[in-house]
């Protein structure tokens, strides 16, 4: 998991190399003000979402084998919860289709506020857009970078293979 202020993505962007065309469709979403929607990201592609969060209670962990997250926050506010998948248990198995799995147990809840963004590989469990007490809204954009671009290897606990 990586996870830092937008203005210092370079520190990261060796590691995944992305993150420069991330940074470049946050700039176009803001400067434009695009739809919630998919978009194609340079090698990637990403989702401009907007929504309400939920309480930590509604939501599972999830996992994807096949593609990063980069989440990264553009209005409003929420929080998420962080763990490692091997201190989860697995409540719905892979889905190869949709690239997830969902999981329960417990985490590290962060504050997220505009300007901020995290990275979550296959073993980092994420419950994103959630709240503590009170719900709120939030505009944000998710890039899925899928793992076999990447300059370093990746590799799940739980399974042989290494991307």
């Amino acid at each position: 998991m990586i996870m830092d202020k937008l203005e210092r993505f370079r520190c990261y962007q060796r590691s995944v190399p992305e993150l420069w065309d991330a940074v470049r469709f946050v700039e176009k979403v803001q400067r434009e003000q695009l739809p919630p929607g998919k978009y194609p990201v340079g090698k990637a592609f990403a989702f401009v979402q907007e929504g309400q969060t939920r309480a930590f209670e509604e939501a599972e962990f999830e996992t994807h084998d096949e593609y990063l997250d980069v989440q990264i926050l553009l209005e409003g506010s929420e929080m998420w919860e962080f763990a490692d998948k091997a201190d989860l248990k697995t409540s719905k198995p892979y889905d190869p289709q949709t690239d997830i799995e969902f999981l329960t147990g417990k985490g590290s809840r962060i504050q997220m506020q505009p300007g901020m963004f995290y990275v979550v590989y296959p073993s980092d469990g994420h419950k994103p857009c959630c709240h503590e007490k009170t719900p709120t809204s939030y505009r944000k954009v998710v890039v899925k970078i899928k793992i076999d671009h990447l300059l370093h290897q990746v590799e799940r606990k739980d399974s042989k293979r290494t991307w």
